[in-house]
C-alpha cells in the first residue's frame, strides 16, 4: 500500500481527521499565499526605492559635471573622474560616465573598470539613455556572478544629449534580505501549522466526541435491542441539538417498542380468547352435544358468533396495520358527505332494528364535499355508530346531526342515549385495545381497536374527533373534516323546450 493511499485512508477514517486535514491545508495555503505576496511586495518596494535613489544621484552628478562634459580636455576628464569617485565612494555604487558617442570618460568600478575611450554604446541602458530616455535595467554580471540594477540618465545641454551617467548597484543585499524574510515566513508557517494541528485536534475531538457517543449508543441498541441508554447533552450548539434529537428519537423508539409489545400481547390475548372458545364448542360437539338438536343449534350459534368475532378482530388488525404502513390510503377522491352518512347508517341499521334502537339523521350540508378515501371514512363513521348502537339499550335512540361550520369545515355529531363513559376512561378510549367497559365490549364482540382506527383515519384526512360523555346519560362524538371549497355553479339559461326535456331526462 502506497504512502498516498495510507494518508487518504487515514484522512477519511474519522471526522476529526477530515477537519484536521481541512484546517491545515486551508491555513498553510493561506499563509503561503500571503508570504509570497509579502516577498513580492517587499522586493518590488525595495527595488523601486533603490531605483529612485540611483536616479536622484545620477541627476545630482549630472548637475556637477554638466560643464565638463562639453569640454574635451584632460583637466575636464580629471574633474569628472574625481566627482564620479567621490559620489561612488559615498553611496557604495558603481558610476560610469560616457560622452555623446558612447565612449567612457570616467568609471568608478574597481572590479572590471571600462578603459577610458572604450565605446559601450551597445549596452542597452547606454543606448536608451543616448536616445534621451532614462533607462533602467537589471542583469547578471559574469565578472561578479551577481545581479545588478542599472539606471542610466541622459545629460542634456541646449536641447541635445551631451553624455550619459550610469549608476549601478549590486542587488545582493536585497536578495539576502528577501532570503532572510523567506526563512522567517517559513518558520512562521511551520509554527502556525503546528498550532493549527493542535487546535484542530482539540476542536475536532470536541466536535467528534458527541458523534462517537451517538455512534456507540446506536451500535449498542443494534446489538442488544436495549434502548434504555441516551447520549449526554453538554453543549448548546448544533452538535448538542443533534444529541437532543438523537435522544428524542431513542425515547420515541422506546415508546414505539413498548406500544408494539403491548399490541402483540393484546392481539395475542384477543386472538387466543375466541380461539379457545371455538375449541371448547368443537369439543362439546364432539363429546355428543351434536346428537341433541337443541344443544347443537345453541353450540352452532355460539360458534358462529365466535367466528364472526374472530373475523372482525382480524379485519381490525389488518386495517390498523395498513394505516400504520400508509398502504391503500389514497386521499384524492371527492366524497359527498351526505351520501357518506347515509351509507354508514345503512350498514348499522340492521343491528339497530334488532336492538330496537332508533337512528335519527338531521343533515343540512348543501352538497358538501370532502377529499379523501370513502371506504376509510365510512369505516370511521360505522365504528362510532356501531358503538353507539351497541351501548344503547332497547327503545333508545342514536342521533346524527351534520352541519357546515363556516365554509371550510363540516361537523358530524353522533349522540346516543347509552350507558355513557366514565370520566377516567375518556382520555384513553382512542388507545388501541382499550375498553371502557371490558365485560360489555367482549360480549358485544368489540376488539378495542375501532376507535383507534377511527381516530387514525380522521387524522389522515386532516380532521379531528372528540368525545363528551356522562355516565347514565350517553355520549356525543364530534367528527370534523375539512370541506373542499367549490366554485358556485354557473347557471346557463335554457333556450328551448328540447333543452329542458334533456335536462329533466338526465335526472330520471
Amino acid at each position: 500500500m502506497g504512502l498516498l493511499e495510507r494518508i487518504y485512508k487515514w484522512m477519511f477514517r474519522s471526522l476529526a481527521n477530515q477537519l484536521l486535514f481541512t484546517y491545515l491545508v486551508i491555513i498553510v495555503i493561506s499563509l503561503l499565499a500571503v508570504s509570497l505576496w509579502a516577498l513580492f511586495a517587499i522586493k518590488s518596494e525595495s527595488v523601486t526605492d533603490l531605483r529612485n535613489s540611483l536616479e536622484v544621484e545620477a541627476v545630482h552628478l549630472a548637475l556637477e559635471i554638466d560643464n565638463d562634459l562639453g569640454m574635451d580636455s584632460e583637466k575636464s576628464r580629471q574633474r569628472i573622474q574625481s566627482a564620479v569617485d567621490r559620489h561612488a565612494t559615498k553611496l557604495g555604487v558603481a558610476i560610469t560616465v560616457v560622452d555623446r558617442d558612447g565612449r567612457v570618460l570616467a568609471d568608478s568600478s574597481t572590479i572590471s573598470p571600462a578603459p577610458d575611450g572604450v565605446n559601450i554604446s551597445n549596452d542597452s541602458e547606454i543606448n536608451d539613455a543616448l536616445a534621451g530616455i532614462v533607462a533602467i535595467y537589471t542583469r547578471n554580471e559574469r565578472t561578479t556572478n551577481s545581479n545588478w540594477l542599472y539606471v542610466a540618465c541622459p545629460v542634456r545641454a541646449a536641447g541635445q544629449t551631451t553624455g550619459v551617467i550610469r549608476v549601478g548597484v549590486q542587488l545582493t543585499e536585497i536578495e539576502q534580505r528577501l532570503h532572510r524574510d523567506l526563512i522567517i515566513f517559513l518558520e512562521i508557517i511551520f509554527a502556525t501549522g503546528v498550532m493549527t494541528v493542535l487546535i484542530s485536534l482539540w476542536l475536532a475531538r470536541r466536535v467528534n466526541r458527541p458523534l462517537q457517543e451517538m455512534s456507540m449508543t446506536a451500535r449498542k441498541i443494534a446489538a442488544s435491542g436495549d434502548m434504555s441508554e441516551t447520549v449526554p447533552v453538554k453543549r448548546p450548539d448544533e452538535v448538542g441539538e443533534l444529541a437532543r434529537s438523537f435522544n428524542q428519537m431513542i425515547r420515541r423508539l422506546r415508546e414505539q417498542e413498548r406500544l408494539r409489545q403491548e399490541f402483540i400481547a393484546n392481539a395475542s390475548h384477543e386472538l387466543k380468547t375466541p380461539t379457545m372458545a371455538i375449541g371448547s364448542v368443537v369439543e362439546a360437539l364432539q363429546a355428543g352435544a351434536a346428537e341433541d338438536p337443541k344443544l347443537r343449534n345453541q353450540f352452532l350459534e355460539s360458534l358462529e358468533r365466535l367466528v364472526d368475532r374472530q373475523a372482525n378482530l382480524l379485519q381490525d388488525l389488518l386495517d390498523i396495520s395498513r394505516l400504520d404502513s400508509g398502504q391503500d390510503m389514497s386521499l384524492k377522491n371527492e366524497i359527498n358527505v351526505q351520501q357518506l352518512i347515509n351509507d354508514a347508517v345503512y350498514q348499522v341499521q340492521p343491528n339497530a332494528e334488532k336492538k330496537q334502537v332508533e337512528i335519527n339523521v338531521d343533515s343540512d350540508l348543501d352538497g358538501a364535499v370532502v377529499m379523501g378515501n370513502s371506504i376509510h371514512l365510512q369505516r370511521a363513521l360505522v365504528n362510532i355508530l356501531g358503538n353507539a348502537v351497541n351501548y344503547t339499550s332497547k327503545d333508545g335512540n342514536v342521533g346524527i346531526k351534520a352541519t357546515l361550520d363556516g365554509i371550510n369545515e363540516v361537523e358530524i355529531k353522533i349522540t346516543d342515549t347509552g350507558i355513557g363513559i366514565d370520566a377516567e376512561d375518556l382520555p384513553k378510549i382512542f388507545e388501541r385495545f382499550y375498553r371502557a367497559d371490558k365485560a360489555r365490549s367482549r360480549a358485544s364482540g368489540g376488539s378495542g381497536l375501532g376507535l383507534a382506527i377511527t381516530q387514525e383515519i380522521i387524522a389522515r384526512h386532516q380532521g379531528s374527533v372528540s368525545v363528551e360523555s356522562e355516565v347514565g346519560v350517553g355520549s356525543t362524538f364530534v367528527v370534523r373534516l375539512p370541506v373542499k371549497v367549490q366554485a358556485p355553479p354557473v347557471e346557463r339559461p335554457l333556450e328551448s323546450d328540447a333543452d329542458k326535456d334533456a335536462v329533466l331526462g338526465s335526472h330520471e
